[in-house]
């Protein structure tokens, strides 16, 4: 919520944040535990974006938190990939 809050009033922030999703995580203190590679997206008026996940190692801890248990369940992943 940090990053997302800091990218809509700092439009600086917001284009460093889509050229390098890691480095702009790291400038708010948030830290990686190895190597993963963070891309980020920009909803627009025609486009919204979707996080759509299996949950492995991959999965961005540090930056999401642990993923809620509803996330996790089929008939949820099946709908919004569907929708």
């Amino acid at each position: 919520a940090k990053v997302v809050a800091r990218a809509w009033v700092d439009d600086e922030f917001r284009k460093r944040l889509l050229d390098d999703g890691r480095k702009g995580c790291e400038e708010l203190g948030i830290t990686f535990y190895d190597d993963t590679q963070l891309i980020v997206l920009e909803n627009t008026p025609e486009v919204h974006n979707l996080i759509v996940c299996t949950l492995c190692s991959c999965y961005p801890r540090p930056v999401l938190g642990l993923p809620p248990d509803w996330y996790k369940l089929k008939p949820y992943r099946a709908r919004a990939v569907y929708e």
